[in-house]
């Protein structure tokens, strides 16, 4: 399994973001263990195009999205939020 990893920026980010939705914290935390463990397996989980060219997004929920990037050993989770905040 690869080594769940976060940027400075996405932890502050996720902080002010499960203070804000503290009703989908379980739901957050499952999707990136999913995708942590396989990111085929997480459902609508898609490459990104243009500035977020080599990045990844998962669906959280219908209004909420995770960015990340994929290496061989590790997730490195980048961004969270809603569609329009996150692209």
């Amino acid at each position: 399994m690869r080594r769940r990893l976060a940027t400075a920026n996405f932890i502050r980010v996720y902080s002010a973001f499960l203070r804000e939705h503290p009703e989908i914290e379980e739901k957050v935390e499952e999707v990136m263990e999913r995708v942590v463990a396989d990111t085929r397996a997480v459902a609508h989980a898609h490459s990104l195009h243009g500035k977020l060219a080599g990045f990844y997004a998962a669906r959280v929920s219908q209004s909420y999205r995770l960015v990340f990037a994929l290496e061989p050993d590790a997730v490195i989770f980048i961004d969270i939020g809603s569609h329009d905040d996150v692209y």
